[in-house]
């Protein structure tokens, strides 16, 4: 709108301008024939000086007759209604508006042809910035010497600086992921070995005491290992080294994977899981990662909801995304805890401690990684709710 505007009263002070060079041509004209007329009228009167006051009378008559007379005599003399000079005065009035009228053609054009160049220039910025988004670098495809050439100047220079500055990062997170690797290689083996040892003392003990204590030293030990395994992907996912095999999975498969390892859990609190949602719906995702997501998030549902309770996974479909939401029955999160729930290690209030504090920020990862995003939030009724959308055509 405001680019229409700018034209229009381009072209209006262009036309006001030509208009007025024209106007004040064609009254320069007409006095300049003024003055011819008045120097011949005087030029007659000196001619003739003893007929003063007739010529000058004359010069006042309008009766037609008189001046049809007149008119005849100078034409037999070669007047004819015209100045010797009029057509030179014809000539200029014309030549000032065509030439005003070029002018005008001519400004246009230029004005014309000059946004275009500089709409082109912000289409090949604009481009170049998207798929330097897109982590493409490459240096501008044409440069001109313009008021534009220092714009791009600083503009490569910034790329350059971000692609050096996301060329670290990346490979400050790769090393991050190959530490993160070495070290749970390294602890596998004592973790197998003590494993091993808690079951070779869990036969040779009798003590029923004894006994209990080996079995915690088992869980302790299955812990460990559980958050060795989550703290390596997270690494990687964070690392960007992950390989996906995204492929469209139908959204009660994905679902029943990720309730698999928790059904013992489940079963043991007496919980019953409901599924609510339209059928034939499908997620393009991994299947393995997403399973190991839901996994986390249905384990939290199931861990923070009293024995008995019921959680609801429901699924949605539109046509912007797809929706998947675990509700449960629990407590619900403290006001202050919601800005970090998905923060690793992060423990808030109403927290047990079984929980690991990894198991959410892991989940996030893995759904940010495919496209997907997830947040969590109160249910009016009761009870915390987990809500995934998965956007289309992204």
């Amino acid at each position: 709108m405001m680019g229409r505007k700018s034209d229009f009263a381009f072209a209006a002070t262009v036309f006001v301008s030509c208009f007025f060079f024209c106007m004040v041509t064609a009254f320069g004209s007409f006095w300049q024939g003024e003055a011819y007329l008045y120097d011949r009228i005087a030029a007659v009167t000196a001619a003739f000086p003893d007929r003063q006051s007739q010529i000058a009378g004359a010069l006042k008559e309008t009766e037609e007759g008189r001046l049809v007379q007149g008119r005849e005599i100078l034409a037999r003399y070669g007047y004819h209604g015209h100045l010797p000079a009029g057509h030179i005065y014809a000539a200029l009035g014309a030549g000032a508006f065509v030439a005003a009228g070029m002018g005008t053609a001519g400004a246009l054009y230029a004005a014309g042809r000059k946004k275009k160049g500089l709409k082109k220039r912000a289409e090949n910025l604009t481009e170049y910035l998207r798929q330097v988004e897109e982590g493409s670098y490459f240096t501008f495809p044409e440069r001109s010497q313009d008021f534009l050439s220092n714009l791009e100047d600083e503009i490569y220079k910034t790329v350059l600086a971000l692609r050096e500055s996301r060329e670290r990062l990346k490979q400050e997170k790769e090393n991050q992921a190959r530490s993160f690797t070495d070290i749970s290689h390294q602890l596998k083996t004592p973790l197998t070995s003590l494993s091993v040892l808690c079951e070779l003392l869990a036969h040779r003990v009798t003590d029923p005491e004894a006994g209990l204590q080996i079995q915690k030293m088992e869980g302790q030990i299955e812990r460990i290992s559980e958050l060795t395994a989550a703290l390596l992907t997270l690494a990687r996912a964070e690392a960007g080294v992950l390989s996906f095999e995204i492929r469209r999975i139908p959204a009660e498969e994905l679902i029943s994977c990720g309730l698999e390892s928790l059904w013992p859990l489940i079963e043991k609190k007496g919980q019953r899981i409901k599924l609510w949602g339209e059928e034939d719906i499908y997620l393009s995702c991994d299947l393995g990662w997403m399973k190991e997501a839901l996994g986390s998030l249905l384990k939290n549902a199931s861990e923070h909801s009293p024995e008995g309770t019921e959680i609801c996974v429901r699924v949605w479909d539109n046509p912007v995304y797809t929706g998947i939401a675990i509700e449960d029955e629990g407590m619900g999160f403290d006001s202050k805890d919601l800005p970090h729930l998905f923060e690793r290690f992060y423990r808030g209030n109403t927290v047990g401690k079984e929980g690991t504090g990894i198991g959410l920020s892991l989940a996030k990862s893995l759904i940010e990684s495919q496209g997907g995003e997830i947040r969590g939030e109160n249910r009016r009724e009761g009870g915390a709710r987990f809500v995934i959308l998965f956007y289309k055509n992204m």
